[in-house]
């Protein structure tokens, strides 16, 4: 779609739909005229609009659409208020390229006030093609009345979370390994390491630590990551595994590791067991450090090294990789920091918060940890060469494995010790709520409920919520220089109430304006009781905690408002963000005491290209939304969306099929609408249910019936495949089986025929409003009457009534009908007879149907009669009389398509001069009447002619039309 795309005829009948939109206000009067209604609540996930939207953004927005849409016509009252996530290192990063910022340091040099500025700017760049996009795809939202996480109101309505968790003792602080990302210098939580995993490459290595007191001994020790190595202070054993002391004949060397490693270590087993241990034997073992620069460390600072360098007994070592003995370094490992702080383990880092080793690490010293040259691990491979030559290196192993990357930079993590504040939902009261609430929701897929999430709650970890960044909502603690005592603020009254000294009452920027920001909060201090002075700390938190509180800070909750719309009955985003907004929302509403914040979800699989790749710039797969929307106009897209899987699998975007099905449901039904328009009688055109006794009028009607039964039960259980595909289905039913059926009829202005089709298209247009917004609103402007509702999206959701046996019998040998025939047609193209040539007979089993379907067999498969026989057999034999008649249905083919090139209306009268031999003449003389008929022609004269010579069979005919 790199090409520029001329905007097709849909996206033009598209735009005209959009003015009639906004001209005559008709989302604004959908939500006036539902005013009293039973409040449907839904929440809209904020987007970040820094950055334009992309394909997966209209797949999103066409799934948070339909639902909303459809619960408003069946009179409830739909708020949709839009909201901007603005924001956190999204907005950082991209200011920080602006500016040419690669640092916190370099921000701070630039300066905190000036930096903030530009993103607070920035987060409004692309807001404008955001509403077009939202708007253009027919997504109906309220973007006048958007909230943004920014805003005061909602910077204190996130505090007032804050500070229910501290009333509730879940806020604390603590210094822990957490993952860090040392390019933005911040924690991130754990449903954000969830967001980030890539596939890498990376080299393993295992490693040789000397026992002391015991000659040429060494323990043989694993790790992935060598960059801990010189971080080393202990190495733990599992006290259930089985060791050996295991000496090869071509070494003076031995070795300790798990019994269970010595053939994968030692496959050819040259050497000699030379007994098996206990870990009570290993215990308290000493090892001389596998690097000074630790030791040489802890000794300048004073601190004692005496637990370090021993081994310890752990329950995390297992004999599933490496070598039964663990590498312990406790700044770099969860598992090496709480066994560090049992046994009570020095802890002192090597690596700066920007991951590069500190003074006093030799070779390493300034360079970063995961150092890479040319797709190399330069940093493993030095710290390699290092192990060679002090005879301390034993294998070494490349590998790929699933690593978690910053979710927005795209950097490498490091596991790191960090101080971080932390919201402890791993409480067992308000996990068990957690788990319980979420077996309420209504998730789609179902297996989410207990598989993704499910699974992702039964093993949650406490939520840590700082960061140190600068463009986020402050964290409202403050701490007491003097005491320690600590303050959380919950609102900008209590933060006056407490604040210190006269002129700072309230934080203001330069403007005078109140600004909760930085850096203009951290010069608010507070009064101490003990008569100190308190500082706020300086971290903000995660922008995961703004987007989580919306359903209370979107109105000002409990300020504004005392009461707030809770649960939302639908919500829909991407899969991912089960470790995202899904779970923020769910974990903030039990916090809250609310219970679940959502009852209903879908969840959307990811959207890839044609082949199943991820679309990337890189890999120009990208496709533009609004390129594919002037192509096959917006609701081909949304139909897509919904149609071409469940909604929790992965899409793969093909044009191929997105054409297919643009041809499969609007191609065909502007065919239908156009053909009821030009044979269209307004005086007979009524909105009641036709009472036609012709049985195709009643099968279609019964149709009708059965969609929007089938429509209604499955967006109830907010389920868009079933009936979209059930749409496509029987808008092909309307077209190649109704009305193909039923043309004549029309045309000859049968009431009945006439009252039924205008009845299904208008039915029809509103069972499409919720999927196919724009060519609803088509359909219906097109047929609708003064009388009727201005816009189809204003009218009452269509009801079902209950199948009577009248209908289901209809349907039932419409079914027999229609079977029958597909079976007549695969016998005609075995035997290379085209339908347009008359057959005798056909013979069908058990046939119990009336003579109306009967003749609906006949007119179909274009034989003389439907007999019962013993099998079903297609009669192949060709009188002269057949042939006749089937070379005259040739000749009738032949004049309507030479009326298509003329571009003759059907209603035009022609006259023919025909051109042909005695045997030809002797066929149309037979034929004339019907053939005067069926073309439209006013005489038939039979002489020379230059007109157009036509073939067919052994018969030439020249034909000449005038109009």
């Amino acid at each position: 779609m790199s090409e520029e795309i001329k905007k097709s005829d849909a996206a033009l009948r598209e735009e005209k739909i959009l003015e009639f939109w906004r001209a005559n206000r008709i989302f604004e009067k959908s939500l006036e005229q539902t005013k009293k209604g039973k409040e449907f609540i839904f929440y809209e996930g904020p987007p970040t609009a820094n950055a334009k939207p992309a394909i997966h953004h209209l797949e999103a927005r066409a799934f948070k659409d339909a639902i909303p849409r459809y619960k408003t016509m069946q009179g409830f009252h739909v708020r949709r208020k839009a909201g901007w996530d603005t924001h956190g290192l999204p907005v950082e990063l991209q200011v920080e390229k602006k500016l040419g910022l690669n640092s916190k340091k370099a921000i701070e040099k630039y300066g905190v006030a000036k930096f903030n500025q530009e993103c607070r700017k920035s987060v409004w760049e692309y807001v404008d093609v955001w509403n077009k996009f939202t708007e253009r795809m027919g997504y109906w939202l309220d973007q006048e009345n958007a909230y943004a996480t920014y805003n005061n109101d909602y910077i204190e309505s996130v505090w007032n979370v804050v500070a229910e968790a501290d009333k509730q003792k879940l806020l604390y602080k603590d210094y822990k390994v957490v993952p860090w990302c040392p390019r933005c210098g911040t924690v991130l939580s754990s449903h954000e390491l969830a967001q980030g995993y890539e596939d890498i490459k990376d080299l393993s290595i295992t490693a040789k630590f000397k026992v002391k007191g015991q000659e040429n001994t060494y323990f043989l020790a694993w790790t992935t990551t060598p960059w801990t190595l010189p971080g080393n202070v202990a190495l733990a054993i599992g006290s259930k595994i089985r060791y050996v002391k295991f000496k090869p004949t071509d070494t003076k060397e031995t070795y300790i590791l798990a019994k269970d490693f010595l053939v994968k270590l030692f496959p050819n087993f040259n050497g000699a067991e030379l007994g098996f241990l206990s870990s009570s034997d290993l215990v308290g073992l000493e090892y001389e450090p596998l690097f000074p620069f630790l030791k040489e460390q802890l000794e300048k600072k004073g601190e004692s090294t005496e637990k370090a360098f021993k081994v310890y007994a752990a329950d995390f070592v297992n004999t599933e990789d490496g070598t039964g003995i663990v590498h312990t370094a406790v700044m770099y490992g969860q598992d090496d920091f709480e066994l560090g702080t049992k046994v009570g383990l020095p802890k002192h880092h090597l690596v700066d918060p920007e991951g590069k080793f500190i003074k006093g690490t030799g070779f390493l010293e300034g360079r970063f940890v995961r150092e890479e040259r040319d797709g190399k691990p330069t940093m493993a491979i030095d710290i390699i060469k290092d192990l060679q030559e002090r005879n301390l290196f034993f294998k070494k192993e490349y590998y790929t494995h699933s690593y978690p990357h910053c979710w927005r930079c795209k950097t490498a993590l490091i596991y790191y010790a960090r101080d971080s504040w932390y919201i402890e939902v791993s409480d067992p009261k308000i996990k068990k709520h957690l788990i319980s609430e979420n077996k309420k929701i209504n998730w789609e897929p179902k297996y989410i409920r207990e598989g993704r999430f499910g699974e992702w709650l039964r093993e949650i970890k406490d939520w840590a919520i700082s960061r140190e960044r600068y463009w986020g909502t402050p964290l409202p603690v403050w701490i007491c220089e003097k005491c320690g005592e600590r303050r959380v603020i919950g609102s900008i009254q209590e933060l006056e109430k407490n604040a210190y000294g006269q002129d700072k009452t309230f934080p203001k920027n330069e403007k005078g304006e109140l600004d909760l920001h930085r850096p203009y909060i951290d010069e608010m201090t507070l009064k101490c009781n003990c008569g100190g002075e308190m500082r706020r700390t300086k971290e903000v938190m995660d922008v995961w905690l703004d987007s989580g509180s919306m359903p209370f800070a979107q109105d000002h909750y409990p300020f504004s408002v005392k009461e707030i719309n809770y649960p939302a009955d639908f919500i829909c985003e991407a899969i991912d963000q089960t470790r995202g907004w899904f779970y923020t929302l769910h974990a903030i509403g039990i916090l809250m005491g609310k219970g679940k914040a959502y009852k209903n979800v879908i969840c959307l699989g990811h959207l890839l290209d044609a082949t199943g790749k991820k679309m990337s710039k890189s890999l120009g797969n990208i496709v533009d939304p609004w390129e594919a929307m002037d192509k096959y106009g917006a609701d081909t897209l949304r139909l897509w969306m919904y149609s071409v899987n469940q909604p929790g699998e992965s899409k793969n975007f093909d044009e191929k099929t997105v054409a297919l099905l643009n041809q499969q449901i609007f191609g065909l039904l502007y065919n239908v609408l156009a053909f009821y328009e030009l044979y269209r009688d307004k005086k007979i055109e009524t909105n009641e249910k036709p009472n036609s006794k012709n049985i195709l009028d009643q099968w279609i009607l019964a149709r009708l019936n059965e969609l929007i039964k089938l429509t209604t039960e499955n967006l109830n259980n907010y389920k868009l495949l079933e009936p979209t595909r059930a749409l496509r289905d029987f808008v092909g039913d309307l077209s190649t089986w109704y009305l193909r059926r039923s043309r004549e009829r029309i045309k000859d202005g049968d009431k009945e025929a006439k009252q039924t089709l205008y009845f299904l298209l208008k039915t029809l247009a509103q069972v499409m409003a919720p999927f196919a917004p724009f060519a609803a609103e088509n359909i219906w402007l097109r047929l609708k009457t003064k009388e009727d509702e201005e816009s189809v999206h204003l009218t009452e959701w269509p009801h079902f009534a209950k199948v009577s046996r009248g209908a289901a019998e209809v349907l039932k040998n419409m079914e027999e009908v229609r079977t029958i025939v597909s079976l007549g047609l695969e016998a005609r193209q075995r035997a290379k007879i085209q339908v347009r040539q008359p057959l005798g007979e056909l013979k069908v089993e058990s046939l119990k149907l009336s003579s109306e379907y009967i003749e609906l067999i006949k007119d179909e498969l274009n034989v003389k009669q439907v007999v019962v026989g013993n099998e079903f057999k297609l009669s192949t034999d060709l009188s002269h009389d057949l042939k006749q008649e089937g070379s005259y249905r040739g000749l009738l083919r032949a004049i309507q398509d030479l009326r298509k090139k003329m571009n003759l209306t059907p209603r035009d009268i022609i006259s023919l001069v025909i051109e042909t031999n005695d045997e030809g003449k002797k066929l149309i003389q037979k034929f004339e009447q019907d053939m005067k008929k069926v073309v439209l022609a006013s005489k038939i004269e039979l002489k020379n002619t230059d007109g157009e010579e036509i073939k067919i069979g052994e018969l030439v005919f020249k034909i000449k039309i005038a109009k």
